[in-house]
Formats: structure tokens, sequence, C-alpha cells
């Protein structure tokens, strides 16, 4: 029988989620909880990979299993084999058909940063010391300007292995919660490895005039690298939405984000 087990993890100590062998992976992590439990070799299949430090307050996956008859004391269990910071959430049967990655259809990150020193925040955002001179407007243009297009080679790794480069935005915005806390979010079909850190990187650089809006412009156009490409670290990163034709979307992850709900402030 097929499930879908629901997961969101701080991904500070782990090298990302795929297992890899230079590192601890999240992955590794769960399949291991997964087999002392169920008393067999259990092997899972994410939703997608995210990069070393990056954290997920919903992340979904597939593993094939025998019927689990109680699912509550199922997420009990599986809660205490596992680290405490990997929390399993849900755990859904599924058709044989059902695919993590291959059927979703929209995926949401969000990036968190702080323009002051938070001691109790530094695993879950990044501190850009310069947010008091970067320009929310232009931020926010560079934001609308890069997601008006359809192709993204200008803001995926150099050793990214895929066919293509399109990807289709659905939404794209920068949401201010205080003076000193700004949020980056971005909704698409599909995202490119390293995709949502450097384009919030263009976005701080262009808000702080250390690159052009026409700079943006021009990468775009022309599926071009920056000549000054940044890449914001991982630890700010959260992938929080992923949506399939059929599961029902819930709202209680937003927990596992450093300020709990946005909404009120969009």
């Amino acid at each position: 029988m097929r499930y879908f087990g629901r997961v969101a993890f701080n991904g500070f100590n782990y090298v990302g989620w795929q297992s890899q062998p230079n590192g601890k992976t999240v992955q590794e992590q769960i399949e291991g909880g997964l087999s002392i439990l169920l008393r067999s070799n259990v092997k899972i299949v994410g939703c997608g990979r995210t990069d070393a430090g990056v954290h997920a307050s919903r992340y979904y996956f597939h593993f094939d299993s025998d019927e689990i008859e109680n699912s509550h004391l199922f997420l009990r269990s599986i809660n205490g084999i596992l680290a405490e910071d990997i929390s399993f959430l849900e755990l859904l049967p599924v058709s044989a058909e059902s695919h993590a990655r291959y059927d979703a259809e929209l995926r949401t990150y969000r990036y968190y940063l702080s323009g002051k020193s938070d001691p109790f925040r530094t695993e879950s955002l990044f501190h850009y010391k310069l947010l008091f001179k970067t320009e929310l407007k232009k931020v926010r243009e560079t934001a609308e300007c890069i997601a008006s297009f359809d192709e993204f080679f200008p803001f995926t790794k150099t050793n990214t292995q895929t066919s293509h480069y399109l990807c289709r935005v659905e939404s794209v915005k920068w949401i201010e919660l205080s003076e000193n806390y700004w949020v980056f979010e971005i909704s698409a079909n599909r995202f490119l490895r390293g995709m949502v850190r450097l384009i919030v990187g263009s976005c701080l650089q262009v808000g702080t005039g250390k690159l052009d809006l026409s700079d943006i412009e021009y990468a775009c156009q022309h599926q071009k690298r920056l000549a000054h490409a940044w890449s914001v670290p991982g630890h700010g990163l959260y992938l929080t939405d992923i949506r399939y034709p059929y599961i029902k979307s819930v709202e209680d992850s937003y927990f596992f984000e450093p300020f709990g709900p946005l909404t009120g402030h969009i």
C-alpha cells in the first residue's frame, strides 16, 4: 500500500534532504526510522531536494508498506524514533500511482531575513546587515521583473543537470513584517537548484545599488548569468507548501516558521 508522509524539519544539522555520501540527510533519518518501526527496509521518494541548511514547514514524500491500521499510534511511535528537529505530522493513504514529486502542482518557498542580530533565530533566518539601506520598492520591482519571465537559467547553480530551465511562477512578493524583518515568498510549478536563493540575492543587490534593474532584465532576456550573482545563505529558506490535486491544504504547518502565520501582513 502507498502512503504519503507529511513532515516538517529544521535543516540546520543536515546537508540537505536527499541521501548523499558527504553528510547526514533528512531522507536517511526518516528512512532509518521507518525501517525500525515497520521492520523492513523502507525507501522513500521526496517531493524534491533541499540544500544544506534549508528548512521545510511542509514536506511530502511517499513510501510503500503493508497496511498501517492505527495512524495515530504510528505518528507517536515514529516521532519517538526521529530526532527532535524532524516532526512527522501526517500519514495519508493514497493510490498506488500517486507520486510525491511528479504529482505536485505548486510549490511555495519563503525566505526570512532580519536587519538586526537576533540571538534566538540564528538558525532560522538570515541576518542581513544592509537591510537598513535596502530600498523595498526596488526589491519588489526586481522580483516582479524576474517573475515575468518563464526561463530561469541565470538563477540556477552551474552544476545543475536539467533538460530545461522553464518554470511557471504563479506569484511572487516581498512582505515587510516590520522595519527589521522582511519575507520573500514565491510560488511556482517547479524550481531549479538554488533558484530561490539566487533570486533573493539579486533582489537585495538591486535594492542596495550593487546591481541595476537593467542588469537583471538583460540577464533574463538573454538567459545569461549575472556577473556578480549572489546566493543568500540556506538557513533563511523554507519550503512552506506543496499542492496536490488529491490532498486538501492545511494551515497548521505555519507554526514551524519563525514568525508563525503571515495572515494580516500580506
